[in-house]
């Protein structure tokens, strides 16, 4: 009967002990990290916050190809007409301010005449510069964006500038006054031209992580360029005038034309760095499109390039 007792108290003791074991386990086992696969799935569902549509301001400088600057060196004029009704040319320099020209008759020319204290001047055969040159512009736009996750989107941007060609072309007034102190011989005079250009880029976007917050991207597609010329002019005798213009007629004001637009198309490129703050990003890209700029009746395909920020929402 004894040993009966002595082996159930023993028992009892035992299973405490298994009790109080298992107590203490119980702590270090919940502490264990999680399996790799559930930490995956949490990135993964991160990422996926990212998808869907986002919209974002672009805002940077467009530098256009000198090659197409020289059409509005003044050296024209184009074969045909601009506009054929209204008698609207695209004229020379000589044309349009010359002596001997088809505004000879008209006050522009008196004007300068006085100004310049001289009733002849030339231009020499050389006169048109080669080497009009494009200032920087400022290149704003709209960009919508469908973003798979992080790193991979279609895209869309829609940029628009205004352009303005400069240069120098020269007009050779004799000395024929001793009192005429402006005439100086061979005259450097300002020459300019002005258009407007839009660029509709369609195209894919990658990216590869850089750190938690920030990518390295570039993206690729399809470009249109449209190109609307505005204005070609010279500077003479502290006034503008136009070389787009109707001709001379005896008491009339002269007609001027309604600009045309001409589109290209061609393909384009960028890379850059992106930046992320939650599901807000902010990248700076440099981009290269290769397009044809149409001008009037004048074509070419040249590469401009551009240097824009990007704020998306």
């Amino acid at each position: 009967m004894k040993s009966a007792v002595k082996l159930c108290i023993l028992c009892t003791v035992c299973l405490l002990s298994l009790h109080d074991a298992s107590a203490q386990l119980r702590p270090i086992t919940a502490a264990r990290p999680l399996p790799q696969s559930v930490v995956y799935e949490e990135d993964e569902e991160q990422e996926d916050t990212l998808q869907g549509l986002s919209f974002g301001l672009n805002l940077g400088s467009y530098f256009a190809n000198a090659q197409t600057a020289n059409i509005y060196n003044g050296s024209g004029p184009f074969a045909e007409d601009v506009n054929a009704a209204a008698g609207v040319r695209w004229y020379s320099i000589p044309e349009r301010i010359g002596i001997d020209g088809p505004f000879a008759m008209s006050n522009d020319i008196r004007e300068i005449q006085n100004f310049y204290n001289t009733q002849t001047y030339t231009f020499p055969f050389d006169y048109a510069p080669t080497n009009m040159r494009y200032n920087p512009a400022m290149y704003v736009g709209l960009n919508i964006k469908w973003n798979f996750n992080r790193y991979a989107a279609l895209l869309m941007n829609l940029n628009a500038c205004r352009l303005k060609a400069v240069g120098q072309f020269t007009m050779q007034l004799p000395p024929n006054s001793q009192t005429a102190q402006n005439n100086v011989g061979p005259t450097l005079l300002s020459v300019a031209g002005e258009e407007q250009r839009f660029n509709l880029n369609l195209g894919y976007r990658q990216g590869w992580m850089m750190g938690d917050y920030s990518n390295f991207f570039v993206q690729v597609g399809g470009s249109m360029l449209g190109t609307k010329w505005m204005r070609n002019y010279v500077l003479v005798a502290d006034r503008q005038f136009d070389l787009i213009t109707s001709g001379f007629v005896a008491g009339q004001t002269p007609m001027s034309a309604v600009p045309n637009t001409g589109v290209g198309f061609g393909a384009f490129v960028e890379t850059g760095v992106e930046f992320w703050v939650g599901k807000y990003s902010f990248d700076i890209g440099l981009g290269f499109s290769r397009e044809k700029v149409i001008i009037n009746t004048y074509e070419q395909n040249v590469t401009n390039k551009w240097l824009q920020a990007t704020f998306n929402i």
